[in-house]
């Protein structure tokens, strides 16, 4: 009996270690951020009424102090929430631009792009990416209820001219297909890089990118254009320091 009591107990303490790391280096990120900015905006001009935002901004907080403090269970099903400010959102979009499939599609009028923010939170990075004016469709994946009930009343009160691109969905990361995305954002932990670039590589199409936050993906050949602590990566071409997919190129 003593024999796997000791071993859950050791087990626990490396989930603690890594845990306690990836939230030092996601700390570090945010750090930097909030010394290039305060807030984000997402209207494009338009804002909430002070109170109203003020009251938003504290229930906000109130949940993102609820899911800090159950890491383990948060580590099983993806990160906890932590925004990405628009310094951040600028390189992300700017990087993806440049990015040589990416820049064929938009250049290819016919072309109708999706992007997915795999755990979307408050919504900031979908509405970043339909302002950009270059898909389709951009849509966000969160499973926590709360984050998922603040995105929506965004999409309505901040962002309205955004609802016919938009589309947020109460849906855990793992359970969705990705089969055809054109690009993918994450901001994931460092615990569940492997297992989340494994469904990205079972599923995403070629021509798809991959734009990570604070951590790579294991194994995964980022471009060179990957910089400021986001990591681009290109289908298939990401792959070839790894065994590439059976599905996707028949081999």
């Amino acid at each position: 009996t003593k024999a796997p009591l000791l071993a859950m107990k050791n087990e626990t303490k490396e989930k603690e270690y890594s845990i306690s790391d990836g939230t030092e280096e996601i700390w570090k990120s945010v750090q930097s951020e909030l010394r290039d900015e305060a807030r984000s905006d997402v209207g494009g001009g338009s804002s909430l009424h002070p109170a109203f935002t003020l009251g938003l901004s504290g229930f906000f907080l109130l949940n993102v102090g609820a899911l800090l403090s159950l890491p383990p269970v948060l580590r099983g099903k993806g990160a906890p929430y932590l925004p990405t400010f628009s310094g951040k959102l600028d390189t992300m979009f700017s990087l993806l631009r440049r990015e040589a499939s990416v820049a064929k599609k938009v250049s290819a009028a016919n072309e109708a792009l999706t992007f997915v923010d795999l755990g979307s939170g408050d919504g900031r990075v979908v509405f970043r990416a339909a302002r950009e004016g270059i898909f389709q469709k951009s849509i966000g994946y969160e499973i926590n209820p709360l984050l998922h009930l603040y995105a929506q009343s965004r999409r309505v009160l901040q962002a309205p001219k955004y609802w016919s691109t938009t589309e947020f969905m109460r849906r855990d990361l793992w359970k969705v297909d990705l089969s055809e995305v054109d690009v993918v954002a994450v901001y994931g932990l460092h615990p569940i890089m492997d297992k989340l670039g494994a469904k990205l590589q079972e599923e995403l199409k070629p021509g798809a990118v991959v734009l990570s936050n604070v951590f790579s993906i294991p194994g995964w050949k980022q471009s060179p254009l990957s910089s400021k602590g986001v990591y681009v990566y290109t289908v298939p071409s990401c792959w070839e320091a790894s065994q590439s997919p059976t599905r996707r190129n028949g081999s």
